[in-house]
């Protein structure tokens, strides 16, 4: 009869070895951008993927995140100085949800093939990805990071009874919630938490001296703004660059009126781009302070003050803030994996994968108008149609109107971020190769 320590020494001889790991660690490592080395930039970010190449291990492209410096402003854009009549709240400027919302295009070229050509709106693509790729658990984990969230409407909670006994009417109800519930955006202020400095004065300013100042740091997923990133294998020895052009926008504002800046003294709002197609950000006039009625809130001005604001990818300090931002330059962090000699030889064979590449056409669509547009780029089986609605001036290609309705260059309004819909089609066909689909 076999002993104890005989069943034990068979067993032993008999279990499978222990599986061994395919890596020995795993470390983040960053490059900074080839642009710039004072945070001050002309449009347009490079990374030259070369630094992390001869690092000789592998990098896992899908965790890659992208670090970008962001400044907002509010500043005396008038001739003339101005005494504020009630300071800039703390969240008075925020970005729209989704830190790619500073992203306008992206162009990536690996080993000297072009895997992404720029193509503009690359915000609303990330964006459109969010809301029909993303499950809940995806929103719950990457939502706070990546600064994105849903529209989630409430009624302001400030100023309202704690007790609802016996209560009358006028307690709960007023002439302008009668009108109008002022429902507010709460997913707005879920994205104003991360910021890292900022200043707001009720002083004298003088031309151009900041009533606001906020340092935001954005950021962003590789995989969010570049599908061959997201579908592309570990890769080690990898050479090539990331060119990223961004969105930064100026809008003047001028008010008619003495008090908080709203949309009842606003007399003309001039929004310009810097750079890209989208104003990234948003004027929050329902700030951390608001009342039950639904008022305006934050920053309020003489009559006849005209106002600068400014969103920019932007490390530099403010003269005459006293603050500065956390991080002055843009980044690229990578995790890198140190393979053991088996997972090497496996890893670095020849691997194929298929990425999805977005072409961009632009037509123009007159009010009230039926129209017919066809596509001429070649694309084979394509996988995907998105239609992005751009309100413009009721005059096409008139100069002496100034793109103010155009919601996506506005700090007043949600567009692109929101899961909201702010345009309607009817009848809508759309043929693949003669064939309806």
């Amino acid at each position: 009869m076999s002993t104890a320590s005989d069943i034990s020494a068979f067993e032993h001889s008999v279990e499978p070895a222990p599986a061994e790991t395919l890596f020995r660690d795993k470390k983040w490592t960053y490059i900074q951008d080839s642009t710039s080395n004072t945070g001050q930039y002309a449009g347009q970010i490079q990374f030259n993927l070369s630094t992390i190449s001869s690092q000789a291990a592998f990098v896992n492209w899908e965790e890659a995140v992208i670090e970008l410096p962001i400044k907002l402003q509010i500043l005396n854009g008038g001739g003339s100085s101005v005494t504020l009549t009630a300071a800039c709240t703390v969240d008075q400027l925020v970005p729209k949800a989704g830190a790619w919302q500073f992203v306008d295009s992206v162009q990536v070229v690996v080993d000297g093939v072009t895997v992404q050509t720029n193509q503009v709106h690359e915000n609303v693509n990330a964006t459109f990805k969010a809301l029909t790729e993303w499950d809940y658990n995806s929103y719950i984990k990457r939502g706070p990071t990546s600064n994105f969230a849903l529209d989630e409407f409430r009624l302001p909670i400030p100023g309202t009874v704690q007790n609802l006994d016996n209560i009358t009417t006028s307690s709960y109800i007023n002439g302008t919630v009668a009108a109008s519930l002022p429902m507010i955006l709460w997913g707005q202020r879920q994205i104003s938490k991360p910021y890292r400095n900022l200043k707001y004065t009720l002083r004298l300013l003088a031309l151009l001296l900041p009533f606001y100042v906020a340092h935001y740091l954005a950021c962003i997923k590789l995989s969010d703004i570049s599908d061959y990133f997201k579908k592309c294998p570990m890769q080690k020895n990898t050479k090539g660059f990331i060119y990223i052009n961004y969105n930064s926008s100026s809008t003047t504002i001028t008010t008619n009126a003495t008090g908080t800046v709203a949309a009842t003294n606003i007399t003309t709002i001039n929004n310009n781009m810097d750079f890209g197609n989208t104003c990234p950000i948003l004027w929050n006039d329902l700030s951390a302070i608001t009342t039950n009625s639904g008022a305006a809130t934050g920053l309020a001005v003489p009559a006849s003050t005209t106002l600068l604001v400014t969103a920019d990818v932007n490390g530099t300090a403010t003269s005459g803030s006293g603050i500065s931002p956390s991080q002055t330059i843009s980044r690229l962090l990578v995790s890198t994996y140190s393979p053991n000699p088996s997972a090497d030889n496996a890893l670095i064979q020849k691997k194929t994968f298929r990425y999805f590449e977005r072409v961009t056409n632009k037509f123009t669509v007159l009010a009230n108008q039926s129209f017919t547009w066809t596509v001429t780029n070649g694309i084979a089986n394509p996988k995907k149609l998105i239609m992005q609605p751009v309100i413009t001036n009721v005059t096409p290609g008139s100069s002496s109107l100034p793109d103010v309705i155009n919601p996506f260059r506005s700090p007043f309004s949600t567009i692109p971020a929101t899961t909201s819909p702010f345009a309607a089609l009817r009848n809508l066909q759309v043929t693949v190769g003669k064939v309806p689909i």
